[in-house]
């Protein structure tokens, strides 16, 4: 019997989520248990795992956005067909798997029809090919087609970018100078070694290997799994750049105060820094909604209620815990809230909940030095602020010339919903509340 695989719906509020990889590829087996797809939503990736075994069907490609409980694959038995109802799938080549075998995917695939005649050019293809195919800059006309009259369907299109592939990859690494060496000297690239970076074959390699001397074996470079969370971390990001109008505002306060606050009420419960600027960013939130915002369409939702994320270093990447209702908690409570989802973080305990829903984040990288920076920011929020360091400085206090903490801030904007002007007044805002900070005991 078929099994729907759907997007998963991870947190209340989520309305779709990204196919981020699939773990297993089109007419692979799956085992009960096994993973076969991560999909994310704006904060979280999720491993789907198989809930029966079967040969999986894969109906959405990776990069797709689909819409939570939408069918983005089947897990099928051998020669079971896909049940019919199901919005625009194609077909892909029949698997035939015996009995008590598992199944593989096809090593061939099958004769394609001979293409129906193109009447001014235009090509028979299914929707899912042509938004493939134009996605991938392939030529319609170029792709052989398997479906009925020689219709071109999307899995035509993933073969043949598999082809473009497996033929690039049997093409050896080259510069084009060596290539033009070797096709004078009527030399096979394969057998000579390349030095160059990630042994990439050079002039001076078939010019040695001519001469029957070795070339130097390369260094090999170190490398690191781009994968996972880093991925993800670096899908948001790019996505974030490329859809906002991000501005940073900068400025550098005065924090003695602050620090003399803190070092008075660690002696009643362990508190740290970020924890007094996250409840002094509450406050000026609520002097300043337009920052505690989202855009949705053509309209700007200010939001009632302020979960702050809170930024999380791990040695794979970035997680960004949520506290919520900040305007409404004391202190010691805000740092008992961020001590435990810190700890979480770590150990990789926090639930959906407490990872999804925030309206503004706080990134802290004063403990690694840092002044000002460029923070990005975390959609659907319209802005984040960056912390840097508190650093002792000679400052002009009273008249005087002295000895100050000064703390370096850098708000990050959306300026299609925030100009620059009241960016810089909260800013301001939140300057005036940590120079002062004993407003933030008080309400």
């Amino acid at each position: 019997m078929a099994t729907k695989i759907v997007m998963p719906k991870l947190g209340m509020a989520m309305k779709e989520g990204e196919i981020a990889k699939w773990v297993k590829q089109h007419g692979d087996p799956v085992k009960v248990e096994e993973p076969i797809v991560v999909v994310m939503s704006k904060k979280i990736t999720f491993e789907v795992k198989a809930s029966d075994p079967g040969v999986l069907h894969v109906i959405s490609p990776p990069k797709a956005k689909k819409p939570v409980g939408a069918i983005i694959g089947w897990i099928l038995q051998p020669g079971e067909a896909v049940p019919e109802g199901v919005d625009e799938i194609e077909e892909p080549p029949v698997i035939e798997v015996a009995a008590g075998t598992p199944a593989k995917a096809a090593t061939t695939a099958p004769a394609p029809a001979a293409p129906a005649p193109a009447k001014d050019g235009f090509v028979l293809a299914s929707p899912a090919a042509r938004r493939l195919a134009k996605e991938k800059g392939i030529e319609l006309a170029e792709v052989p087609g398997t479906g009925p009259q020689g219709r071109v369907t999307e899995n035509d299109i993933e073969r043949y970018l598999e082809q473009q592939a497996a033929r690039q990859a049997a093409e050896p690494l080259a510069t084009s100078s060596a290539k033009w060496l070797a096709r004078e000297r009527g030399l096979d690239l394969s057998q000579v070694p390349g030095s160059g970076p990630g042994g990439r074959v050079t002039e001076q390699d078939v010019k040695k290997f001519m001469t029957g001397a070795a070339p130097a074996s390369p260094t090999p470079a170190a490398t690191l799994p781009f994968t996972g969370m880093r991925q993800t971390i670096a899908e948001h990001m790019v996505n974030s750049l490329q859809q906002l109008a991000q501005v940073t505002v900068t400025t550098e306060i005065d924090v003695t105060e602050l620090v003399k606050l803190r070092t008075q009420l660690k002696a009643e419960f362990s508190l740290t820094f970020t924890d007094l600027i996250i409840k002094a960013v509450a406050k000026a939130l609520k002097l300043h909604p337009l920052l505690n915002s989202t855009l949705i369409g053509d309209e700007i939702q200010l939001l009632p209620e302020i979960h702050l994320g809170m930024a999380v270093a791990l040695d794979e990447g970035l997680i960004v815990p949520v506290i919520r209702n900040v305007e409404r908690k004391d202190l010691r409570t805000i740092a008992e809230d961020a001590q435990r989802l810190a700890a979480g973080a770590r150990d990789g305990s926090l639930s959906i909940d407490e990872v999804t829903g925030s309206t503004f984040t706080v990134t802290n990288l004063g403990s690694y030095g840092a002044d000002f920076f460029t923070p990005i920011i975390n959609m659907p929020e319209v802005a984040i602020l960056g912390v840097g360091r508190i650093i002792e400085k000679p400052a002009i206090f009273e008249g005087e010339i002295t000895k100050r903490s000064l703390l370096a801030l850098s708000l990050t904007i959306d300026h299609r919903v925030v100009d620059g002007a009241p960016g810089a007044a909260f800013l301001r805002e939140l300057g005036n509340i940590l120079s002062n900070p004993y407003r933030i005991l008080i309400g």
